[in-house]
């Protein structure tokens, strides 16, 4: 049997990303980001928002490059985080993984993003 836990996205951020750097010293970037669908019944777009979060060289390039509204294509696999919430009860939180990060160029106000030296793909390094 074979098993898959892939996702692909392209959206905004909906926040700054944040840095931090594990005990071990190893670099980690979180960010939200928006999708949109048409709902062809409600005539309308519907956002959907997910946790991303980066690790190494790519949590670098983010939280350097991105800014709240840039547009990027995201590529990794879902993970779930289970912590507990201060009322005792166990939470379950979903995040992607991601292993491959390309900017897209414009922000949601039309202006053209920052231009990073570096690539705009940058692969997940464990």
């Amino acid at each position: 049997m074979m098993n898959l836990n892939k996702a692909h996205l392209m959206g905004r951020l909906g926040n700054d990303p944040i840095m931090r750097t594990t005990q071990k010293g190893t670099k980690v970037t979180t960010f939200s980001l928006a999708t949109q669908d048409f709902v062809k019944t409600k005539n309308e777009n519907e956002t959907t928002w997910h946790r991303i979060v980066l690790w190494g060289q790519a949590a670098e390039f983010c939280s350097t490059y991105l800014k709240k509204g840039d547009a990027v294509y995201v590529d990794g696999s879902m993970k779930v985080r289970k912590f507990e919430g201060e009322d005792g009860k166990m939470n379950y939180m979903h995040e992607i993984h991601s292993m491959k990060i390309q900017t897209l160029g414009f922000r949601k106000d039309g202006q053209k993003g920052t231009q990073p030296t570096e690539p705009d793909e940058l692969h997940h390094q464990s």
